[in-house]
């Protein structure tokens, strides 16, 4: 069998799925879609700790799903591939549907 995508491409996708299994990091993702968002922002929109938001974006961090970038005390998250704002898109959407 042919494959049309390469087995690193695999494995990156993998990941990000793997990333996006858990409720909150899908919210985390869902909520930083169209703007970059800062802990706090993310800790009073959800009603969690902070450290619980913290812990979920190190994991969408170390997958690939969010970057970061420090803006004086604050540091802001945003979702770094197009592809991925198209999937929890195409996640919402389905939802919608049902």
């Amino acid at each position: 069998m042919e494959s049309c995508i390469d087995r690193t491409e695999a494995e990156r996708f993998a990941m990000a799925f793997k990333a996006l299994g858990h409720p909150m990091r899908l919210q985390l993702v869902a909520g930083l879609m169209d703007q970059e968002c800062n802990v706090k922002h993310m800790t009073k929109c959800l009603g969690v700790a902070q450290a619980t938001v913290s812990q979920q974006l190190a994991v969408l961090r170390a997958a690939g799903v969010v970057t970061h970038e420090r803006k004086g005390n604050q540091v802001c998250y945003r979702v770094t591939r197009p592809w991925l704002r198209q999937l929890v898109r195409l996640i919402a959407k389905a939802q919608q549907e049902d």
